[in-house]
């Protein structure tokens, strides 16, 4: 059974070429994050909410009050956010990086094509499949990855806003 998928996904990776292989590691380290992160924001907040909680009801009210509730909140969201940045990035590579599959895909085809001429059909789907693959794989690592990103931030959004 497992080497059933790992013979599949090497024979995925060996038709697209390089740029799969790139985006299957950038895919396996977007989804690290993002689980790690899920984790966060729905079963470990709790936790960090009741200090900032706590930070909260011990703050001076002195001159300094509004200054220290401030960066209070502020290192709040910025402990909800974290990571936040590299998950996106790595959502808006995916597809560029697709984008190159294509490219070097094509070149692969064009070569086949000024060789052996348009006679030799199983070599230009060799170049063609190595044209598509990695755009494909890289608009599916960036669907799911916005949608799951989509939901974080919603939820990260709600966290702050209940300051």
């Amino acid at each position: 059974m497992i080497t059933e998928i790992l013979k599949t996904y090497s024979n995925f990776i060996n038709q697209g070429g390089p740029v799969v292989f790139i985006l299957f590691l950038i895919s396996i380290y977007l989804f690290i994050l993002i689980s790690a992160k899920c984790k966060f924001l729905f079963i470990d907040v709790d936790s960090i909410r009741s200090e900032y909680r706590k930070n909260l009801t011990n703050l001076n009210k002195d001159q300094y009050y509004s200054l220290n509730l401030s960066i209070l909140k502020c290192d709040f969201k910025n402990l909800i956010t974290k990571d936040f940045y590299i998950i996106q990035t790595l959502i808006a590579l995916c597809p560029v990086l697709g984008l190159l599959g294509t490219v070097t895909g094509m070149i692969e085809v064009f070569d086949v094509v000024s060789f052996f001429g348009t006679g030799n059909a199983r070599a230009l789907a060799s170049g063609i499949t190595k044209a598509t693959l990695p755009t494909m794989t890289g608009m599916a690592i960036s669907i799911v990855g916005l949608l799951t990103f989509t939901i974080l931030n919603s939820k990260s959004q709600t966290l702050i806003s209940e300051l």
